[in-house]
């Protein structure tokens, strides 16, 4: 089955969590980003990206994972009987 409530779960933590970042992002921007130094800032902006970039391909090769050992394991059970 390709729907499972797990799943479903799991997205809307990560819904609520990721909401929760972006709140913390902006505010960070507005109260913060015109008083920190040039070179701190260029770092933070380089984090970010990685990050911004690299968690949804981090989580969709998770859940490919998880949905790959789902599959086999329902075909091991065919095969079983």
């Amino acid at each position: 089955m390709f729907f499972d409530w797990k799943d479903f779960g799991t997205f809307l933590v990560s819904l609520a969590l990721s909401a929760a970042l972006i709140w913390g992002l902006v505010w960070f921007v507005r109260a913060w980003w015109s008083s920190l130094p040039l070179w701190l800032v260029l770092i933070i902006c380089i984090l970010l990206a990685v990050a911004v970039i690299g968690a949804p391909i981090w989580a969709l090769f998770r859940w490919a994972e998880r949905y790959l050992e789902r599959q086999q394991a329902a075909a091991r059970r065919d095969r079983r009987g």
